[in-house]
């Protein structure tokens, strides 16, 4: 169980994902102001999917720094047979980035970010 502190219960998370690949990304992760360690949401789509979404650069006008949420893209089939019961459950989730190739160092396959999850036990785990 979790240990109490104030009024809400803290619980041991556990792994998930270890790494997974974001694809279809919809950012250039070159611009897009990611680092490693970075907070990451992970939400259904519309076509059943599972998107990432973090906080990205976004320049107002070009000029104007601004950071905003961004949808990065999805995650593969595989992935998103683990999270999708955690999110339909209502499950507490906490996505990192743990891996960015930037356009300028990518080889032939192109960009890359990937992402570790962690979530709550559920009962009898």
């Amino acid at each position: 169980m979790g240990e109490k502190r104030g009024d809400r219960m803290h619980e041991t998370l556990r792994p998930l994902i270890h790494k997974a690949p974001v694809t279809g990304l919809r950012v250039h992760v070159g611009r897009a102001g990611l680092c490693l360690g970075d907070a990451a949401q992970a939400l259904m789509m519309d076509d059943g999917s599972v998107g990432i979404m973090a906080e990205v650069k976004r320049p107002f006008l070009g000029v104007v720094p601004r950071r905003r949420q961004m949808i990065l893209g999805t995650l593969g089939p595989a992935a998103s047979r683990i999270l999708r019961p955690e999110i339909d459950l209502g499950r507490p989730l906490r996505l990192r980035i743990v891996g960015l190739t930037p356009e300028h160092l990518a080889g032939p396959d192109g960009p890359e970010v990937h992402i570790s999850a962690w979530g709550s036990p559920g009962p009898g785990s």
